[in-house]
């Protein structure tokens, strides 16, 4: 078959080697529902004061809707706000710009079976997702008001800590940094506000998934351990194999594991490996594997991060994505765990959300 690098992505940047791509792979990356945890490609338009419209072809971003349907995108958790109120309804009406005008190549995602649909009818399922909730101004009203709008995954915090609207106490890091710079933090920094605590409890009754993504260590523990629904971390990856404060620690894996939560892998260079020059689509397989050793098949899916960085991410653009598969079928991978992997996980995590919800919130 192809080897899925045609228009891969931002241009004028140099491609690596493309994977060839196998029948079985291709047919198998064909078949899977495939979630992105997170994509900030309205956000990036919008900032850039530019067209928020995603089917134009768009060479120097990340995405655009020819590769997302040329990777086989089912649906992705799309930016709508994180810090500022206007801004986010500015978001959101972006979306609904795309579900409301382009009703045949996208739909809103407002319940875990409007995946399905959306893998049924060859559409793009669009998530709201908050990545942070400064913008709720510590109201939980707000964040009814997100939810009625179709807010289904809400972000803790965008890293901010310690302001009047922020949901945690101590602000997030970012940087490089050991294993004992994190075991300091999860001793010495502050946790949730009592705002924030009182969102993931009604983040939970209202079937909103808590995402911890940005998180410092303490706020992350506080946050799983309140939380009566499995969580996301929507985009990192894995501490061992990179040393950044965006990454999760082998303690943090085992947590989201006993969660039943899912963790998104991101394709931000720093956040694969510490050296430039092990930055690649083989090294982010590696976290993928480490993952599945550790703490099982269950609890890893994709996180792109997409329209969200300035490097050039590892895996370029949705395009390359069947790469990623025939990777994992080289590596032994099972197709369940492939599957798994691109979406069954976020999927199953969605609708365990869901359950808890009516069935009052867990508390």
């Amino acid at each position: 078959m192809g080897n899925g690098s045609a228009d891969a992505g931002v241009a004028g940047a140099q491609a690596p080697k493309p994977v060839d791509v196998s029948a079985r792979a291709e047919a198998l990356h064909r078949r899977a529902i495939l979630i992105d945890g997170h994509n900030d490609s309205l956000i990036e338009h919008w900032s850039g004061k530019v067209s928020l419209d995603l089917t134009r072809d768009w060479p120097d971003k990340h995405v655009d809707l020819r590769r997302m349907r040329a990777g086989g995108l089912t649906a992705m958790n799309s930016m709508v706000g994180d810090r500022n109120l206007v801004q986010g309804l500015e978001l959101w009406a972006g979306m609904y710009e795309h579900t409301d005008g382009y009703p045949d190549d996208f739909l809103l995602v407002k319940t875990p079976d409007d995946i399905l649909r959306a893998k049924q009818e060859g559409k793009i399922g669009l998530i709201g997702q908050l990545e942070a909730c400064q913008l709720l101004h510590n109201s939980l009203r707000l964040l009814h008001v997100q939810h009625r709008l179709g807010a289904r995954v809400a972000g803790v915090t965008h890293g901010e800590g310690g302001g009047e609207y922020d949901l945690q106490v101590t602000q997030s890091p970012f940087s490089a940094c050991t294993l004992a710079d994190r075991e300091r933090a999860r001793k010495e920094f502050g946790g949730l506000t009592e705002f924030g605590r009182a969102a993931v409890r009604e983040m939970n009754r209202l079937g909103i998934v808590v995402d911890l993504a940005h998180c410092q260590d303490a706020a992350w523990y506080e946050a799983i351990d309140l939380s009566a629904a499995p969580v996301e971390f929507s985009h990192g990856n894995v501490f061992t194999l990179a040393h950044h404060w965006r990454n999760l620690t082998d303690d943090q894996l085992k947590a989201l594991a006993a969660n039943g939560g899912v963790i998104g892998l991101a394709t931000v260079p720093q956040f694969v490996d510490d050296d430039p020059g092990k930055q690649n689509m083989r090294r982010f397989v590696d976290h993928i594997e480490y993952i599945c050793e550790r703490i099982g098949d269950d609890h890893v899916g994709f996180g792109a991060d997409y329209d969200g960085m300035s490097e050039v991410p590892v895996i370029r653009s949705y395009v390359e994505m069947p790469q990623v598969t025939q990777l994992m079928l080289d590596r032994g991978f099972s197709e369940e765990t492939i599957l798994k992997f691109w979406g069954g996980n976020f999927l199953r995590v969605m609708r365990k959300v869901a359950a808890v919800a009516r069935s009052g919130g867990g508390g």
